[in-house]
């Protein structure tokens, strides 16, 4: 070995192994460091692309709380993050794509508070490089992140029958009775009033065969029950409450605008919908003028007399005009005014106003036969949404045809009456004044008869009411009277939407659902004659429900003093039944236990949040979302 040292040759050798060892070890630690950046790297990408994983999730779950029911996959905007630092330059590539959930079977939601799910599918990928050097690198890096984002959400048209409050406008008791029979699950923020009547299927009780929750209890009127025959679908008393919401934020939000800009009381927008289309008029209320009318008795006078006094009152006309065609295509529709609607409606369309909503005929679905069960409808699917009341008008003068409709009046034969496929909403918040609370309910409860302008001696007599008796009333003349007695039989101005009608309907039919009710206080839909919880002792004051007299057509009846025809009211021909409104009809749309109207109000309980996060999975991640 040390003869090597001794040899040129042996030096020179002795060298080159040296810088062979060298090198190699240059390539080593070389390599090692290269190792050691490269492992930093995917370090690195791996877990800053997990952290905008997770933030793309949350931002996903706020997209999917502002834009309401997803009813088709929604992309994001593709967002770009450019990281730099002394070691690496990356370009992060961020987006998710928003879907419905899976559908709940029927077996699911019967007995809970089943939710609706929305996926939040979220990918990031990186690239070298930033700005422009990013831009023409087609390459994407190795390391992909891939979560699935699960949320939950409830809307108001999950229950068939929601009460924030089950009292009348009133302040008294509204009965579930023997008559009444309800599918799908019911729930109050109150306690629950139930009585034994007669009528039904279940010896004079009503009976619920979907889950009854109540934040409060059931309170019977008729003493002891058995609960397993009223509730065979379950009951919950001391059940969490339910927030209802004032405001239809996301109609408001994310609807189409039709009609004016901006809210006006006197402005209604009238609207008939076919299919996925509409059309539009706008009615405006015109600014009071004054008329005047001489009072006679009798009236007509049987030679010319001096008037007694002459009334003076305001008179406000509607002008009709129209307003637009439009499409109603799988959206969400806002009228900031009075609204009345009608029609025959396809995909999915709510409609929502910041005033009072009249449904001046059936609401249908293209779809669907009038009086079948809608639940293998896949296309059409309606949401009715006020910010005040929902209310089934009595009668109404078309602003396409001037005549007098009584659309919303039919026999009981054939469930006549209207139809209503549809999840209905009526948000109205009174603050106290329960008078103004959103209800469900029907127009003019109190029919009276009144005198209808009649042509006698050849001269046409309108308005003859006003000439026999004082108007409008005051603290020292009440309606109806004149030089004499009280006339307890005739009906106030204008209180009837036609009047002036010498046979106005007491029933009138079915109110016939397929959908859901929603409402802050428990509207009526049928009345006695008289409320005896509520008497008017015969005043008129009709904001306070104060309506008269008793309608019992035994009260009201009489011959006209000078005409001779008779005046009264009746039940709508093919009816029967004693008292006024309709009887119910009421089936839930089970397809709304997975389906929800577009935009259609959110429940909130206590310490939720819409879209509430159920789970959060990384999986496998594919190329493309």
């Amino acid at each position: 070995m040390f003869n090597i040292f001794k040899h040129p040759s042996g030096n020179i050798a002795i060298a080159l192994l040296l810088s062979v060892i060298a090198v190699m070890s240059g390539f080593s630690l070389s390599s090692m460091a290269m190792n050691d950046v490269v492992a930093f790297q995917y370090d690195f990408e791996n877990f800053q692309s997990t952290l905008f994983l997770r933030s793309e999730a949350y931002r996903g779950q706020k997209i999917a709380q502002k834009l309401g029911t997803i009813l088709i996959p929604v992309r994001t905007s593709e967002r770009s993050i450019e990281l730099t630092n002394s070691a690496l330059k990356k370009t992060f590539k961020i987006q998710s794509l928003l879907s419905k959930g899976r559908l709940l079977t029927s077996q699911e939601v019967v007995m809970g508070d089943q939710k609706q799910q929305t996926i939040v599918e979220s990918l990031v990928k990186s690239k070298t490089g930033i700005g422009q050097v990013a831009a023409m690198n087609s390459k994407f890096s190795m390391i992909r992140k891939y979560g699935i984002y699960t949320l939950e959400t409830e809307t108001f048209a999950k229950f068939m029958y929601f009460t924030d409050t089950d009292e009348s406008p009133n302040g008294t008791n509204v009965y579930f009775h023997g008559p009444d029979m309800l599918y799908g699950r019911v729930h109050s923020n109150t306690d629950i009033w139930i009585k034994q009547t007669s009528g039904g299927v279940n010896g004079g009780w009503p009976i619920f065969y979907g889950w009854v929750s109540t934040a409060g209890e059931i309170q019977s009127h008729s003493g002891s029950y058995s609960e397993s025959q009223i509730f065979p679908g379950g009951l919950s008393e001391g059940y969490d409450y339910v927030v209802f919401p004032e405001s239809a934020t996301l109609i408001r939000r994310n609807g189409q605008k039709v009609g004016p800009l901006n809210y006006n009381p006197d402005v209604i927008v009238y609207v008939e919908v076919d299919g996925a289309s509409f059309t539009y008029y706008k009615g405006d209320i015109q600014s009071p003028r004054l008329e005047s009318a001489d009072v006679y008795n009798p009236y007509p006078p049987p030679t010319a007399t001096e008037p007694l006094f002459t009334n003076t009152y305001q008179v406000r006309d509607t002008v009709w005009t129209f307003g637009a065609h439009g499409t109603a295509n799988n959206r969400s529709n806002w009228v900031n005014n009075r609204l009345w609607i009608r029609g025959t409606f396809a995909t999915y369309q709510t409609w929502g106003c910041a005033d009072t909503m009249f449904l001046v005929d059936d609401i249908l679905l293209e779809n669907t036969p009038v009086g079948t069960d809608p639940a293998n409808n896949n296309t059409d699917v309606v949401g009715l949404v006020s910010e005040k009341s929902i209310v089934i008008k009595y009668g109404y003068r078309s602003p396409i045809d001037t005549l007098r409709h009584h659309d919303n009046c039919g026999p009981d034969t054939g469930y006549g009456g209207i139809w209503i496929y549809a999840a209905m909403a009526a948000l109205g918040d009174g603050h106290g004044n329960t008078h103004q609370d959103g209800v469900f309910t029907f127009e003019y409860q109190h029919p009276h008869p009144s005198v209808p302008d009649y042509r006698y001696n050849n001269v046409l007599y309108t308005k003859i009411d006003l000439h026999r008796y004082h108007f409008p009333q005051s603290n020292a003349y009440k309606w109806a009277t004149c030089n004499g007695p009280r006339n307890l039989k005739i009906d106030y101005p204008w209180y009837n939407p036609l009047w002036p009608e010498r046979t106005p309907y007491l029933e009138r039919g079915y109110i016939n659902i397929y959908g859901s009710v929603s409402q802050r206080r428990r509207g009526f839909v049928h009345r006695s004659y008289y409320d005896t919880e509520w008497p008017s002792n015969n005043e008129w004051n009709q904001p306070i429900d104060f309506c008269g007299p008793s309608s019992a057509p035994t009260a009201v009846q009489h011959n006209d003093p000078v005409f001779g025809f008779q005046l009264t009211n009746i039940n709508y021909p093919g009816t029967s039944g004693s008292g006024t409104g309709y009887k119910k009809n009421y089936h839930y749309d089970n397809r709304f236990y997975h389906t929800s109207p577009i935009d259609f109000p959110q429940v909130n309980r206590k310490d939720e949040t819409p879209f509430a996060a159920v789970n959060w999975i990384i999986k496998r991640p594919p190329e493309y979302l």
